[in-house]
């Protein structure tokens, strides 16, 4: 999708942040290397802070988060306040779900399901767009001002907010100074 717009887009995801080795391998059932207790809830409070901070320094972003709990989104929402955000439910069948976290092979096998089904991520509020992309991927840009970067005309969602999507999940695109995300 970066590719494609007429301006730089920076893509964030807190995959990136796991993948570039960034988070200590030990984990520890109690003390402060408790994934669930107090690693990964101030990681996850730090990569929501970091994105009003790329965003109010210039940077127009992507951003891929699924937002697995409603004080998250909460959290997101006054973060993010002030800023062109552009909330995007991405959803798809559960069962291509499944197939694709098999076909990926990076995936544990039920969490895509599990966000839907017991965390509920799309019960949260209301999303500026929804997309399926069961029988598709990537989703096609659906307003035509996007691609090239011009706001769009007023009634229309958000001006600079582009999307992406190609996984079942809660994407957030907000742009730069005032603005967003994937």
């Amino acid at each position: 999708m970066q590719e494609t717009l007429a301006e730089p887009f920076l893509h964030v995801s807190s995959d990136h942040l796991v993948a570039s080795g960034m988070l200590p391998a030990r984990r520890d059932r109690e003390g402060p290397f408790a994934w669930w207790q107090q690693m990964r809830p101030r990681f996850f409070d730090g990569f929501h802070r970091c994105l009003p901070a790329l965003a109010t320094a210039g940077n127009d972003l992507i951003v891929e988060h699924i937002i697995e709990f409603r004080t998250w989104r909460e959290d997101l929402a006054r973060l993010l306040e002030g800023l062109d955000a552009f909330l995007v439910g991405v959803h798809c069948d559960l069962a291509e779900i499944d197939r694709r976290e098999r076909s990926r092979g990076d995936r544990r096998i039920g969490e895509g399901r599990s966000h839907v089904e017991t965390d509920l991520i799309h019960t949260f509020g209301p999303y500026d767009l929804d997309v399926d992309t069961t029988n598709a991927t990537p989703v096609r840009l659906p307003n035509p001002y996007w691609p090239r970067g011009e706001p769009a005309p007023a009634g229309e969602p958000c001006g600079k907010a582009r999307l992406a999507a190609e996984e079942p999940h809660s994407r957030l695109a907000l742009p730069q100074s005032s603005r967003h995300e994937r």
